[in-house]
């Protein structure tokens, strides 16, 4: 029953998208390969299991910022000439006709490269600032992460999920804020199928939730510490299958936009 209510979710979310699809705008690069970056531009993937269809803000340390539409896989670039490091970014429209404001940050030396913006990366800011995502990025102050403090919770956080990218096959090796993916339904992004992540924003509390499976942990966003639960699979078999159901009807609505 849950996987059809899955594969059910997933056929509302493709469907979705290739309306967007076909809705016309301008050409875009390929699947899983962000635009063309330069030492004056940030780019990478904002998706939340699919594209987010919308745009990137890009907000600078004096709090002025620079905006860009997301391409139709994706991929986004916001020149941010003018800006000062470090930047607080945020991915703001729908998947599937669900509204995101998702989060990312980063550094000077991150010019030119990928970062990338999902609720994975959402989940590390919150836990390296000690707040919502949303509060750090609408703050008026001139606002940075600790280094330490972000790569600690980019550790934890794969560490947490470690059993649902060993079924699905990623990487121990990823770095959930900078590695390049495609938003296509798999690896990482299989992950962000797979994976709910729901602040509650009295408590600060968030939960992390495996859908197939119906397990979840939680994580205190005010405890930096907080990072010994890892979230449950028992058949790491029903998530490859979901996946491969997800991947079939996105197969088949691609060729229907043919």
């Amino acid at each position: 029953m849950k996987n059809s209510l899955f594969i059910i979710k997933s056929l509302v979310i493709v469907f979705s998208l290739v309306l967007a699809s076909c809705g016309g705008g301008g050409d875009s690069d390929s699947a899983g390969t962000p635009p063309p970056a330069s030492k004056t531009t940030i780019s990478g993937t904002a998706a939340a299991g699919a594209p987010i269809i919308g745009q990137v803000t890009v907000k600078g340390a004096l709090g002025n910022t620079r905006s860009a539409l997301i391409e139709a896989n994706g991929n986004y670039n916001v020149d941010v000439s003018g800006l000062t490091a470090p930047y607080r970014l945020r991915a703001e429209g729908t998947v599937g006709g669900r509204l995101y404001r998702l989060h990312s940050y980063a550094e000077t030396a991150d010019l030119g490269g990928n970062v990338n913006i999902t609720p994975f990366t959402d989940l590390i800011v919150a836990n390296a600032a000690q707040q919502i995502a949303e509060n750090f990025f609408d703050s008026s102050s001139s606002t940075s992460l600790s280094p330490t403090a972000l790569e600690t919770q980019k550790t934890a956080l794969k560490t947490k999920l470690q059993n649902v990218f060993s079924a699905l096959g990623v990487s121990s090796s990823i770095d959930l804020l900078r590695t390049t993916f495609s938003a296509d339904h798999s690896g990482l992004d299989a992950a962000l199928d797979l994976v709910q992540i729901e602040v509650d924003t009295g408590t600060n509390i968030a939960t992390i939730r495996n859908l197939i499976e119906n397990t979840s942990i939680s994580d205190n966003l005010l405890d930096q510490e907080d990072n010994t639960e890892t979230l449950e699979v028992t058949d790491g078999t029903k998530l490859t299958t979901s996946v491969s159901n997800t991947q079939a009807i996105t197969n088949l609505f691609s060729s229907f936009a043919s």
